[in-house]
């Protein structure tokens, strides 16, 4: 597995994950950071939060999995020295991976970046606390890569139940960068 020494000013420098899906793909997925599973396997969303949140999810908004690429802000694991159930990624650790976050997207022109939570959102277009929850329908951000429609992280879904709004509101967001990517029929 490699390890992310070329990221200048990275506080984590650890095991780092790739990414995952169709790297041709006009529909690109950015998480926030891997979790310990996805450092196990290497890929992105193969735990809980993928398996039973966002998977599920592309699956009723008409997508598969092979219909989209799927790349994290922050490669490495974050971890906070002081209080180690942090996972958020540090202002440093997004800054650090923009360089290989940007070679990730810039690799194929993309039609719609789905941004998977404030992080996500952050790290592709540098707008800081976006409102999430307070969002309208069918949002839509500029960034230098294109749109992006930004819709709440797979794990803050799971925590709040899969039965509940936060789930029909991912579902809608995934349905609306589908429609743009690949347009009304598919």
């Amino acid at each position: 597995m490699p390890t992310i020494a070329q990221c200048p000013g990275c506080p984590y420098r650890g095991p780092a994950i790739g990414t995952r899906g169709d790297p041709a793909s006009p529909f690109v997925l950015v998480g926030e950071a891997p979790g310990a599973n996805e450092i196990d396997d290497g890929r992105p969303f193969v735990g809980p939060a993928g398996e039973r949140v966002l998977w599920p999810a592309l699956a009723e908004a008409g997508l598969r999995e092979a219909d989209a690429f799927v790349v994290n802000s922050v490669a490495c694991r974050p971890h906070h020295p002081v209080r180690p159930k942090v996972r958020t990624p540090s202002p440093e650790a997004i800054l650090a991976c923009h360089g290989r976050l940007a070679r990730d997207i810039e690799a194929h022109p993309r039609t719609v970046i789905v941004a998977l939570g404030r992080t996500a959102v952050r790290a592709v277009t540098g707008q800081l606390g976006f409102p999430m929850m307070k969002k309208e329908p069918d949002t839509e951000l500029p960034s230098d890569w294109g749109t992006v429609v930004p819709t709440l992280h797979p794990a803050f879904v799971l925590r709040r139940g899969v039965d509940g709004l936060e789930y029909q509101m991912l579902v809608a967001d995934f349905k609306h960068a589908r429609r743009l990517a690949f347009g009304p029929g598919e």
